[in-house]
């Protein structure tokens, strides 16, 4: 069992040097230099650090590709290394040009499914006809459930401002959300296909045949932009409608188990429910800005990370709408009243439910006056000091 084991761990290290792993790192990369780029260009400063699209979904996927992998053996989801570089290849397409808008696994993973069910029909090869499409798309309908609870849990500290032109031409502000992730995926292979160069990789058998066991990461993600609400409430109104339509799809996939068309059939309810989804969204966030000017106070569009606005719990979307006790409407009314008492700030804000709460913080030696709040409207430092 100890040799048995040893062999295992070292044969997991394969994980490692999958094209995937050092591709989405590559591709976070430049997603995070790009999108630091806008926000110095848009607010004159960096807001997020880079890799942040990727932080804070390692529990999520530590979780959901261990509880997967123990399906994936449990039902004996068995994998070609041909359809894992079928898969990587669908996935490198999809995430030009550098976004993670097609990331879904219900793209990545659903049009995998769809080649090889063609493949027969353009090629005598039989090595993806090792693949269950039964087994795929019960894996599909699994997959995006973690793409829901991702949504779920977005964080009102983790979706990303941006400035831009409304409909009457004047400066209106949005809400980048994105997030990517790999899961770490194991489950089994034909024996054969690597042992000619991995002679150490554990194999067993079951049903007459050898199999082995094999890690791969699988590459997550998803993209959209919010302008008409607040994008922790997008989020989760998305996510609960993507688990919803996850467990759709897995109960016609395990109907595939026993009717082979029913596989396809639920992979194309997955795309098609979430094209529906971002297009229903897209349709009403459209309606009205919500991050623009309001009579009744000033709309935060978002905080510093590590700024006296972060500390104070400031969040984006809430309306400001009274600071040491003078009501603002403008960034000049705001910056007046910050000056009126400066060892200490307090503010009543109106959070996205419509509910008022207070806020207050001592203000220290060295800390930055603009407390790290960033508006809808660019500051105009030369009308201040007047």
């Amino acid at each position: 069992m100890e040799s048995w084991l040893n062999e295992l761990g070292t044969g997991a290290l394969k994980f490692f040097i999958s094209p995937i792993l050092y591709w989405a790192i590559l591709l976070l990369f430049i997603v995070s230099i790009r999108r630091m780029k806008l926000e110095r260009n848009s607010f004159g400063t960096r807001i997020y650090d880079i890799f942040t699209e990727g932080r804070s979904t390692w529990k999520v996927s530590l979780a959901g590709g261990s509880v997967i992998s123990l399906v994936c053996i449990g039902a004996g989801l068995v994998v070609s290394q041909e359809f894992l570089w079928l898969l990587a290849a669908i996935t490198i397409l999809l995430s030009f040009p550098f976004n993670l808008k097609g990331l879904s696994p219900v793209y990545t993973l659903g049009i995998s499914i769809f080649v090889i069910s063609l493949l027969p029909l353009l090629t005598d090869r039989q090595t993806f006809l090792d693949v269950s499409t039964a087994h795929l798309a019960i894996l599909l309908g699994l997959l995006l459930i973690i793409e829901g609870v991702l949504l779920v849990q977005t964080s009102s500290r983790r979706t990303f401002p941006e400035r831009t032109l409304g409909k009457r031409g004047k400066t209106i502000g949005r809400h980048r959300v994105k997030k990517m992730t790999v899961l770490p995926l194991i489950t089994l292979f034909p024996a054969g296909i690597i042992e000619p160069i991995a002679s150490w990789w554990p194999t067993f058998d079951a049903a007459g045949h050898s199999f082995g066991l094999i890690a791969f990461p699988f590459l997550m993600g998803y993209e959209f932009v919010v302008k008409g609400q607040s994008p922790k409430l997008a989020s989760i109104t998305m996510g609960r409608q993507t688990i919803l339509l996850a467990v759709v799809t897995l109960l016609v996939a395990a109907g595939g188990l026993f009717l082979p068309v029913l596989s396809l059939a639920a992979v194309g309810i997955s795309i098609l429910g979430r094209l529906a989804i971002y297009s229903l969204y897209r349709s009403r966030d459209g309606e009205k800005a919500y991050f623009s000017e309001d009579h009744r106070g000033l709309r935060v569009l978002g905080t510093i990370p590590d700024s006296p606005a972060d500390e104070m719990n400031l969040l984006p979307g809430e309306l400001i709408v009274q600071v040491n006790g003078l009501p603002v409407t403008t960034v000049r009314d705001f910056y007046e009243a910050l000056q009126r008492n400066r060892a200490l700030t307090k503010m009543e804000v109106r959070d996205f439910r419509g509910e008022n709460r207070f806020l207050q913080r001592a203000g220290y030696e060295g800390d930055h006056h603009e407390l790290g709040v960033i508006f809808v409207q660019e500051v105009n430092y030369n009308l201040m000091a007047q």
